[in-house]
């Protein structure tokens, strides 16, 4: 599989390998909507290399489907570290409030 084509919470991704200049595989990657670029400006990180080219286009996929979640979310971030540092900066406030007393990490 050289090509990939997706459709993820009604955004069009497409996902082409090629070859770089090294010999590696890397993806290039467009999003769309309704036949019209969905970013006007699309971030582009310095991408993996792969070893084959069906690797580079799941690769490109799967980072697409991200970039979408985080346009669709206001770039929230929801890891589970950022979700595990809420919950105990909630539980710390909430146990200090109902007992008044003021609690450590750790200690």
């Amino acid at each position: 599989m050289e090509y990939a084509f997706d459709v993820h919470a009604g955004f069009e991704i497409s996902a082409a390998a090629r070859r770089n200049e090294r010999g590696a595989w890397v993806a290039d990657v467009t999003v769309s909507r309704d036949g019209k670029a969905a970013f006007a400006r699309w971030p582009e990180p310095v991408q993996p290399e792969w070893r084959t080219a069906d690797e580079a286009v799941r690769d490109g996929i799967e980072r697409a489907q991200r970039i979408i979640r985080q346009h669709l979310t206001n770039g929230d971030d929801h890891s589970w570290v950022a979700a595990r540092r809420h919950a105990q900066t909630w539980f710390t406030t909430e146990t200090e409030r109902r007992s008044g007393h003021i609690f450590t990490h750790g200690g």
